[in-house]
């Protein structure tokens, strides 16, 4: 090999290098976001999404075409959060707004419903099983086709299509359970 081609080549792998990098940096929002729908936990989310680009960057080279990334990373995403979940099943999680509750802040009234449709909305789906919770996240939150989730998932594709089309039916049948246990009563701040 001459000294051009080495030289070359170097170049080539520092602009694939970059232009992955780049499309990796694209893709973290959409995998933090959907991440945090399987998990419902922010450090566990972005723990996950941190050790799926480590593990991409790692096998970059398994990866022939980059117009199939977002399933790959999800691919990769999946089988992550499902070694997390095997792992975690001898440890109890607690959410970080139990430890920390003296960091409320007031707000108004429209960011007050937006947050209580917001929590109503990830409770729900936290009571969904996780095989539905995640296909409804994949096809709800992420646009994948079914086809797509069946890769990403290994599961047949009518699985697939079954699993969301229950998922709904029972998200529904939960948001409208916990609409009669609440009230719709928003209480005012006290004044001192």
């Amino acid at each position: 090999m001459t000294l051009t081609n080495t030289v070359a080549n170097l170049f080539s792998e520092t602009h694939k290098k970059r232009k992955l990098n780049a499309l990796f940096e694209q893709q973290h929002r959409t995998l933090y976001r959907l991440a945090y729908a399987w998990c419902h936990q922010v450090s566990q989310a972005e723990d996950l999404v941190q050790e799926t680009l480590l593990k991409a960057l790692e096998t970059s080279k398994e990866l022939d075409n980059l117009e199939h990334l977002d399933a790959w990373l999800v691919k990769i995403m999946h089988n992550k959060f499902l070694d997390t979940m095997r792992y975690n099943r001898r440890w109890q999680l607690t959410d970080e707004s139990e430890i920390d509750d003296f960091f409320v802040q007031e707000c108004s009234e429209s960011k007050l419903i937006e947050q209580q449709t917001s929590d109503c909305i990830c409770k729900a789906m936290a009571r969904l099983s996780f095989e539905q919770r995640e296909a409804i996240a994949l096809v709800d939150l992420q646009g994948f086709s079914y086809q797509q989730i069946a890769e990403i998932t290994g599961t047949p594709i009518g699985t697939v299509m079954s699993r969301i089309s229950r998922g709904r039916e029972n998200l529904i049948k939960i948001m409208k359970q916990m609409e009669k246990s609440t009230s719709n009563i928003v209480p005012l701040r006290r004044e001192p």
